[in-house]
């Protein structure tokens, strides 16, 4: 095996351990739901994680979160505006990781997950990697894991990004907003966090002009060839000749148990217009003859600036389509939002 992909080892200090004892006896009474031996481990994953980050960049500001004794083996701190979240993991067997639902499925989302592995008797630990929580997220998504009943997913080792001085540089050359976190859902349920947080990276609309797409948009005559439904598929149809959008694609997605994981698809089409880009923004049923009465498509021009606006449509008791048109100048960024009841899925576009 490579030197690289070996764990980064991290030797614990005599102050680290003092320091676990203290935090043992002062914060114990403070929480709930969680041992002195786990807050003695959180402690030293701290202490040591610390340490190895300002050894390789001493002009770090990192701050510990009060509320990082929340739940077992998860702990929080911030690195220059980003927020970073430390798993205590055990038992690394076969490339995998057992990681437990309610450390990833938080209301409170870091940017970058850190897997560590502590040995107490050895005084060491063994930094595993890194993963940016638009990947991981993405992961999840792609191989359906949200859907499993177990309290924990077994995670590839190969998802970790194992030169942690990679997570340096994305602290120091980029924002935080650069790895957008999602707005926790009403509930805690892992699917609907992710439903919740499809604001991963830009779909560039200018590459789709070069017949270059991002995963799962697929071409929309594709997705409704032999669909039943093909009185909403020769709505859109019309509306995209009639309005002159020679591109389109579409994603489909679900909303989970909400809609008893009935797909929905977006579709998203495109034009040139003299100095602006005309976009076409649908939803349909993929399977049902119509949408769900209430489900809401917004559209928010400009999203996280003073210059931000938005409009939105609901559909009826018998909406087969619902549908926002608009321009917008090119380089521009927009977000599309597709919601109901509790739950919504986001996508953000570049013009």
């Amino acid at each position: 095996m490579k030197d690289q992909f070996l764990p980064r080892v991290v030797w614990l200090e005599t102050e680290d351990f003092e320091q676990a004892r203290f935090n043992c006896e002062t914060n114990f009474n403070k929480t709930k739901g969680i041992t002195q031996w786990q807050i003695y481990l959180n402690t030293l994953v701290f202490q040591g994680f610390q340490r190895y980050l300002k050894e390789r960049n001493p002009n770090i500001t990192i701050n510990q979160n009060n509320h990082n004794l929340a739940f077992d083996n998860i702990f929080y701190l911030t690195s220059n505006k980003f927020s970073c979240c430390l798993i205590i993991c055990d038992n690394l067997l076969d490339e995998l990781a057992t990681i437990p639902k309610k450390l990833i499925n938080s209301s409170q989302h870091a940017h970058f997950y850190v897997l560590i592995e502590i040995f107490e008797e050895e005084q060491q630990l063994n930094i595993h990697g890194f993963v940016r929580h638009d990947e991981l997220f993405k992961y999840l998504q792609r191989q359906n894991l949200e859907s499993l009943l177990s309290d924990s997913y077994q995670l590839p080792l190969s998802l970790f990004d194992r030169e942690i001085n990679n997570l340096l540089l994305y602290t120091r050359f980029l924002p935080p907003s650069a790895i957008q976190l999602p707005v926790a859902a009403s509930n805690n349920t892992l699917r609907e966090t992710i439903k919740a947080s499809t604001q991963t990276a830009l779909v560039n609309l200018c590459e789709w002009w070069n017949g270059v797409f991002e995963e799962g948009w697929e071409s929309t005559e594709s997705i409704w060839n032999g669909i039943s439904n093909n009185f909403a598929w020769g709505y859109v149809r019309s509306t995209q000749v009639s309005n002159n959008f020679p591109l389109s694609r579409t994603k489909l997605f679900d909303l989970g148990i909400v809609l008893q994981n009935k797909p929905i698809a977006l579709v998203i089409s495109i034009k040139d217009e003299n100095e602006e880009k005309g976009v076409l923004a649908q939803v349909i049923p993929h399977h049902e003859e119509y949408l769900p009465s209430g489900l809401k498509l917004k559209v928010i021009l400009n999203p996280n600036t003073t210059e931000s606006e938005s409009q939105e449509v609901i559909a009826r008791q018998t909406s087969e389509v619902i549908q926002l048109e608009f321009s917008e100048a090119p380089g521009k960024q927009f977000q599309i939002e597709v919601s109901y009841e509790n739950t919504a899925v986001n996508e953000a576009f570049l013009l």
